[in-house]
């Protein structure tokens, strides 16, 4: 028998109880209770099917492969305290009724582990990208006719020296990219301070310097749209063409590599037809992400 080669993501046991161990403690922690209802069966407890709906986000599975896989591993069926397999429904289901909030208290107590003090972190940088919505291949797109080209905006707001997303905003297709800044300047300014935020042309306006130096008390960063025009309007505006600091500037090209590592590891499209599991998905993905960073800032590189 041929003997399989093993690559840094293949799938193993040491891989999947790492981040599994991280998982489920961290479940754990944000305090979600065991079951959604004192009238529930109790099959599965929500932390087990939230652990399993993550790590089919880890390994880009289908609801049916994950399961078939966690059925075949003694290791990691142990690890979850699954005494039986659940029904690819079941997982389904609990998907489609997990509500935001318990999933905000995950995703903050995933970012808690990256911080333990309170001192101000150097850079946030803020910008968007998009997700493709359509679960089929371009080239049956062309052949059938059935080209779908929505897809859903997502805009974070990345701790530029961890490289962790602190906040992110989805958003369907065509929003302009200053439409959702102050919601994740807010956003991640509750989770951590940051001393500089940075973000490209597309967010120049007086407005969102302002929210920044005095709401946020920090320094903004944003090019101007024309940098060759007469009169420059807005006081902070203004400051931008006589002071800009080109070098600092550059750290917003790490929020470029967070998009690339998010759609390379874990997908560039969306496969739910519904909007709301539509923003389900990329929250897991958003979510996956933030644990698999944790791994590998504690040097956690496990081989195949």
């Amino acid at each position: 028998m041929q003997k399989q080669t093993k690559g840094p993501y293949s799938y193993s046991s040491p891989r999947y109880i790492s981040f599994l161990t991280i998982t489920l403690n961290t479940i754990r922690t944000s305090g979600i209770p065991l079951y959604s209802s004192e009238y529930s069966r109790r099959d599965y407890t929500q932390h087990q099917l939230l652990a399993i709906l993550l790590l089919k986000t880890y390994i880009k599975a289908g609801y049916r492969d994950i399961l078939d896989k966690i059925e075949a591993m003694d290791a990691i069926r142990s690890q979850m305290k699954l005494t039986r397999i659940p029904h690819h429904t079941t997982l389904y289901r609990f998907f489609t009724r997990f509500d935001s909030k318990s999933f905000h208290r995950v995703f903050r107590t995933v970012l808690s582990l990256f911080y333990r003090s309170r001192e101000r972190i150097p850079v946030v940088a803020i910008d968007s990208t998009g997700f493709r919505t359509s679960h089929f291949s371009l080239y049956y797109s062309i052949r059938t006719g059935n080209v779908r080209k929505d897809f859903l905006k997502v805009s974070l707001a990345v701790d530029t020296n961890k490289k962790t997303i602190l906040h992110f905003k989805i958003s369907k297709s065509r929003h302009h990219d200053s439409a959702h800044a102050k919601h994740l300047l807010r956003g991640s300014y509750r989770i951590k301070r940051a001393q500089w935020y940075v973000m490209d042309r597309a967010y120049d306006a007086e407005s969102i310097h302002q929210h920044v130096r005095q709401d946020l008390h920090a320094s903004s960063l944003i090019p101007l749209r024309d940098w060759g025009a007469d009169y420059v309007s807005g006081r902070y505006r203004s400051l931008m063409k006589t002071s800009f600091d080109q070098t600092l500037y550059h750290q917003r090209n790490l929020v470029e590599t967070v998009f690339s590592v998010l759609k390379r590891r874990f997908g560039d499209e969306v496969r739910a037809f519904k909007y709301v599991n539509q923003v389900r998905e990329l929250k897991l993905k958003c979510l996956v992400y933030s644990i698999d960073r944790f791994l590998k800032s504690q040097r956690i590189f496990l081989e195949g």
